[in-house]
């Protein structure tokens, strides 16, 4: 929200003279401000705690707790601290000016009032105020992305290092042995490296999608299209991928069209991520359930497995970037655990919803909602 949209400002009018509230009340009455009155200085403490008005208005000269002293409690008051005062006073001499400055104030109006001035100031604090408050969101914003960004680069050094290590292990032995290891050997040697290069891969891809996705630079081309070929073609490729652990893929639909307002090649990289983690942390033997349904707004997907299901709080962090489980793939499967992440961006980026349903033991079930009318894009 812009600090300039229209929204009903409160003031705190602290003065032991009813005619000058009266005044101040005609001065504000059509600037859509909600106004608290104390008619002294112990009320307006109490006040200014419970309510927090977004500025003060207080009288110098009043009977018991003067202006001075009302604002120097104010100031020592964790909940009003921050409450901008302005004086209130028919005090001319300097030293009385810089007295209600040294205390914490940050104006002064003079007695008897003059309207446009009052307005001027009352105005110009609350705008600076506004101001200071979407800084201080800003700057705590910027200091959680910066946290985030260094735990995001250590975490990635980390999983590019380790195959990088495995790599430079397997190849000084080829290097230090190469003339008396076997053929047989070498051919080990080789697809390990191949492996964990194509591993390295996968994590890099991944880290690219990420900072396209969250600096905006991520281009989709959404059309309407119909899915069911697409999802055939992916369920395909993991039906044969799946054999070799002994897994069944089943796919079930109704329809013969699911036409849906989405780009072609972002949703293949979402159906490919949860069709092949299906498959990878189901057990053989095991059975993975495809299905796909449509309503009036949207193309749902369901990709159940038959795996070791998550508790409650592996699914609060399932979508989360390096998300680390505890269950693990069954066949030795790698994991970047940037999946997931990537997935729930993607869908949302074409306006579509992605969750988990889960329960230990029980295995874990993918719904993607993909939105059948076009609508505003939230990545351009």
């Amino acid at each position: 929200m812009s600090i300039y949209d229209k929204q009903q400002d409160t003031l705190l009018i602290v003065d032991d003279t009813p005619e000058n509230i009266g005044v101040l009340f005609d001065c504000l009455a059509d600037q859509n401000f909600k106004i608290f009155v104390a008619e002294n200085g112990s009320d307006a403490l109490e006040i200014a705690k419970e309510k927090h008005p977004d500025l003060i208005l207080l009288d110098i000269l009043m009977q018991g707790i003067n202006g001075f002293e009302t604002c120097r409690q104010l100031k020592n008051i964790p909940q009003t601290e921050d409450i901008p005062v302005i004086f209130m006073t028919a005090l001319s001499e300097t030293s009385d000016k810089v007295k209600g400055f040294q205390l914490g104030a940050v104006d002064y109006v003079t007695k008897p009032f003059q309207q446009e001035e009052v307005l001027a100031r009352i105005n110009t604090h609350l705008t600076i105020c506004k101001l200071q408050n979407q800084l201080q969101v800003q700057n705590e914003q910027l200091i959680k992305l910066n946290q985030e960004k260094n735990e995001f680069l250590g975490i990635a050094a980390h999983d590019i290092k380790n195959p990088l290590t495995a790599i430079q292990s397997v190849a000084e032995v080829i290097e230090l042995d190469y003339e008396t290891m076997s053929k047989n050997d070498m051919v080990k040697g080789a697809k390990r490296i191949s492996v964990t290069t194509r591993q390295l891969f996968t994590l890099i891809d991944n880290l690219l999608d990420i900072n396209a996705i969250e600096s905006g630079k991520f281009n989709i081309s959404p059309s309407r299209i119909d899915i069911f070929p697409t999802l055939q073609s992916v369920v395909m490729t993991y039906k044969n991928r799946a054999k070799s652990k002994d897994i069944t893929v089943d796919f079930q639909s109704h329809e013969k069209q699911y036409h849906a307002f989405v780009d072609e090649n972002t949703i293949v990289q979402v159906l490919d991520n949860l069709i092949s983690n299906a498959i990878k942390y189901s057990s053989p033997g095991k059975q993975v359930n495809i299905r796909i349904t449509k309503s009036e707004k949207f193309i749902r997907c369901e990709i159940q497995d038959e795996g070791a299901g998550l508790s409650e709080s592996e699914q609060e962090k399932l979508f989360q970037k390096f998300s680390k489980l505890s269950t693990k793939p069954t066949g030795g499967e790698h994991s970047t655990g940037l999946g997931l992440f990537i997935v729930k961006k993607l869908v949302e980026t074409m306006n579509g919803k992605v969750w988990c349903e889960s329960e230990l033991g029980k295995g874990t079930t993918f719904f993607v909602d993909f939105p059948v009318l076009e609508v505003e894009y939230q990545c351009h």
